[in-house]
Formats: structure tokens, sequence, C-alpha cells
């Protein structure tokens, strides 16, 4: 089942638009509100919000505690009672950073707070929304249609991957980034398992996607990366509780 609601932050271009799409072919979403630093700027996003009324879109930028903290107070006046189906933490940067370069603390630490620490507290700024819509269901079914955070991650995150020089050279930031993102999902699970929290969170590799971050030798299209993506939503269970998957929900390695 889909979910009623869903809020995707970064998504004026790139992996994030992509996935608006995708999720506009769902039929079962009554509300997706997607999130941009610059919604004016946002042109495609306007043109599909205007032509689907499902669509919201919402200034935010995920870096800036009070614009978190707007964003939900504006999240909550769309979804209401229903509360947060499900928050896909998407929005991110990526920062040439090698091994052999001059140390720079401010571009490392840059990197890990947009793509790390932004969705950590965006999680946790949305939670009450998020438990909102679990409150509806009974039982311990984890699931998008009740309530979900999925991160868009990186398989660069695998420490198994890692110790083969897997990944560009220049990834060292991005790959710490991303490594970040993972234990943090890992450690919600826990403490929700903990705390009697019934909302899933898990972690998804888009693949080496023709992007601004991409780059123009990327393997797959946006479309390709999304598509897949939204399809393997559906199917998000128990059993993908604190994982890492690809874009097909195939198991990678930590």
């Amino acid at each position: 089942m889909a979910p009623k609601t869903v809020f995707i932050t970064g998504a004026n271009r790139g992996i994030g638009l992509g996935i608006v799409r995708e999720l506009l072919k769902v039929s079962g979403i009554e509300t997706i509100i997607a999130g941009a630093r610059n919604v004016e700027a946002a042109k495609e996003l306007q043109s599909l919000s205007q032509s689907d009324s499902r669509l919201h879109l919402i200034a935010v930028d995920v870096s800036c505690d009070e614009s978190l903290k707007n964003s939900v107070k504006k999240v909550e006046g769309l979804v209401g009672d229903r509360g947060l189906n499900l928050l896909i933490n998407n929005a991110g940067m990526i920062e040439v950073y090698r091994t052999t370069d001059s140390p720079n603390r401010a571009a490392v630490l840059r990197c890990i707070d947009v793509n790390a620490v932004s969705a950590l507290l965006a999680s946790q700024y949305f939670l009450p929304l998020l438990k909102k819509a679990a409150d509806h269901t009974q039982g311990d079914e984890l699931s998008v249609s009740r309530a979900a955070i999925v991160n868009i991650g990186s398989d660069c995150s695998s420490q198994t991957l890692n110790v083969t020089g897997f990944c560009n050279e220049t990834l060292l930031a991005y790959k710490m980034s991303k490594t970040a993102m993972l234990s943090f999902a890992r450690t919600l699970v826990a403490d929700f398992k903990t705390l009697n929290v019934p909302v899933l969170v898990t972690t998804i590799h888009p693949g080496w996607v023709l992007t601004d971050m991409g780059g123009p030798h990327a393997e797959i299209s946006i479309e390709e990366s999304a598509s897949k993506i939204v399809s393997s939503l559906d199917k998000l269970n128990q059993s993908h509780n604190g994982g890492l998957f690809d874009r097909q929900l195939t198991a990678l390695p930590f």
C-alpha cells in the first residue's frame, strides 16, 4: 500500500526531482510535499505542482534549524491528523576532497553537515508527525504506508567495499558523510526498538546517476534510478529496517 503523505528534501533537481515525478504516478498518494532551498527558482517543480494539486512546494534549507522547524509547521498544516507517512532524506552535496589535498576542515565538515547531520536533524524534527501517522495502525507492522524514514545514501558508505579502494579518490569527505548517515540510521532503528516507536528506517543507494553530482560519466539516468526507488518503497518491511540496499532492494555489505 502506498503512503498517503510524503515529504522529500532536495526535490528541485536531480534524483529528488526524479523521485517527485515518479511519486506523482502513484495514485494512492494523497499529498506530496517537495522541499527546496529556493522554490521560486525551481521551475520544473512549479510546473509539476500546477498540473497536479497533490504536489505542494515548501522552502527548506536542511542545514538551518529554523528552516527545518518552519518546514515541520508547513508540512503539519498540509497533512493534518493523518501525520507524515514517509520522509525521504534526499538533500545532499558532494565535496571534491582527496587524501592528497591540502587539509581543509571546513570542506569536510560542510559535507558531513549537509549529508548526515542535516538528515538526522530532519528525521528528529519530523518524528512527531511520523509517530502521528504510525499511531493510525495497530501492531508491529513497519512500512512506508505506516511511517518510514528513507535516506538516499550511497554504496560509498560500505566499509567492506571501501577497503578495496572503491569509489572515486576525490570522494573522501563524501564517503565519510554517507557512512555517518548510515550510522545514524542504524542507531535510530536500535533506539526506536527500545522506545517502541514503529517507524521504519532504511538507506537506499540510488546508483551512479547522471546528475550534477554524479557527473557526465555516470551509469544510469535519473528516470531509471528514481523509478526503481519508488517502485521499491511499497516493498519495504521489517527485513529492511536499518539496512543498506540498492534501488532494487538488493542488500549491500556494511
